[in-house]
């Protein structure tokens, strides 16, 4: 287990090696979700010197490479990925997960994926200071 999280940490860090080379990042963040369903959600966030911000997700045995995108409230980050209609909406300890078509209308709605998603306790921490 340990040294699954630890590809896992390795591959999103270099999925966004073209951001960080492009832009100085500033502070990168591991947080794993637990969600409805019992389904976990590691989320790698990344803010940039610049002041952009990134987050990788990974979902259904995929890592999904985002940006944030404005938001009314909370950070909405979208697939950099055109092909991908992932949308991840995190707002303090709390995270959605949806899609949209990627031929939808701007005014379309997302479909919830997963919903209810929390901040892990310590216990993913600690996993994480291990490796």
């Amino acid at each position: 287990m340990s040294k699954s999280i630890k590809a896992l940490c390795l591959l999103a860090a270099s999925v966004v090696t073209s951001w960080a080379m492009a832009e100085e990042t500033q502070t990168m963040q591991q947080v794993h979700y637990q969600c409805e369903r019992g389904v976990s959600v590691p989320v790698t966030y990344f803010n940039t010197d610049a002041g952009d911000s990134y987050a990788v997700v990974q979902i259904e045995g995929q890592q999904i490479p985002m940006q944030v995108e404005t938001s009314a409230s909370g950070a909405r980050y979208v697939s950099t990925d055109a092909e991908r209609g992932y949308i991840w909406h995190s707002k303090s300890d709390y995270g959605v997960l949806s899609w949209q078509a990627k031929d939808a209308a701007e005014s379309a709605q997302d479909v919830i994926i997963l919903r209810d998603c929390t901040v892990a306790k310590e216990g993913w921490l600690q996993q994480l200071k291990n490796l």
